[in-house]
């Protein structure tokens, strides 16, 4: 078997009574090449203290707090490994995860081509005793690469696993680093899995090879935080430039999209969705799309209630496909 050397890549801020662990998870692999980059965005806690007791068996990186992204970065700079496996300093790897990761790779032959796998995770909640028996991720037929979506539908969902289940190649890790880390506090794995999904081959593993920790420091589990216009900008304007670097059309543009009708429904914006739905669904044209308004108008109709529903419907009706020709769609 193919015996690359793996970065660990821990990033960590404020989290010391979690960190000690997750550096231990990753010092504990039963595969003979890795190495354990710790990154400390500027913690105001005794995480450099825990950092330090680890003396020379693990790469530590102190910065100033810049945030998720800017953290990713430094540590992607310092990594030597020819496959990187992100953690969060407060989740666990399994022992036996990067053995089958390096397998994985090996046996799909992803050393030149630009590839990322992800994999599911245990759920741990902090006021349970056990690993609850739920899981958490994403699988998907494998590989899978959603350029094509893209180019149909000018954008792509978050597809992949947590930072914490998330393994690149080194080719890969190449095209998409460094990303975006200017005011990117959170959630930078959007721009590494959007990007691997759309210049890569993407593989899922349905096995859990880790645990997600759920405790009052995190408040990611369960919740899908909306982004800020300038974060969908910088993301944007981030899988853009990776498409044209790698020889592709730049068809990322979210606000043209029906992934900008949830922020549309939020704030009862209901004119500016109608006539988004409307003119999404005209250019499109697929099953895909109508399903999706679908389930919009369904979900406005649980929320709303049938008398702002009926309104709703009202507003449709005005700029129906039957009332609004194609030309005049086009021109809005």
């Amino acid at each position: 078997m193919f015996l690359p050397l793996v970065s660990i890549l821990i990033n960590n801020y404020n989290h010391e009574r979690f960190l000690g662990s997750a550096i231990d998870s990753a010092l504990n692999q039963d595969y003979p090449r890795t190495e354990v980059v710790v990154v400390d965005d500027g913690s105001t806690d005794g995480s450099r203290g825990v950092i330090a007791g680890y003396g020379d068996r693990v790469v530590s990186v102190l910065k100033t707090n810049g945030g998720q992204a800017s953290a990713f970065n430094a540590g992607v700079a310092a990594s030597r490994g020819d496959i990187l496996c992100f953690l969060d300093a407060d989740d666990l790897f399994d022992a036996g995860k990067v053995t089958r990761v390096v397998r994985f790779f090996s046996d799909c032959g992803l050393v030149e081509r630009p590839a990322m796998l992800h994999h599911l995770l245990r759920l741990r909640d902090e006021n349970a005793a056990d690993d609850e028996p739920r899981l958490f991720g994403r699988t998907h037929p494998s590989p899978l690469n959603l350029y094509e979506f893209a180019k149909r539908h000018r954008f792509l969902w978050y597809s992949g696993g947590p930072t914490s289940a998330i393994a690149v190649n080194r080719v890969l890790a190449d095209r998409l680093f460094p990303i975006p880390d200017d005011k990117i506090r959170i959630s930078a794995d959007d721009f590494v899995v959007r990007g691997a999904f759309l210049i890569g081959e993407v593989y899922s593993l349905a096995e859990p090879l880790g645990v997600y920790r759920i405790h009052g420091e995190n408040n990611h589990y369960g919740v899908y935080p909306r982004k800020t216009p300038e974060f969908n900008r910088a993301l944007q304007d981030y899988l853009n430039s990776k498409l044209v670097a790698s020889g592709l059309a730049p068809v990322i543009a979210f606000d043209e999209s029906l992934c900008a009708w949830p922020a549309l429904k939020e704030d009862k914006r209901w004119g500016q969705l109608a006539w988004r739905i409307v003119k999404t669904c005209v250019r499109d044209r697929d099953r895909y799309t109508m399903a999706f308004a679908g389930g919009v108008l369904a979900d406005i109709a649980r929320r709303i209630g049938d008398r702002a529903a009926r309104s709703f419907a009202a507003t449709l009706n005005r700029i129906s496909l039957r009332g609004a020709p194609m030309g005049a769609l086009e021109r809005r």
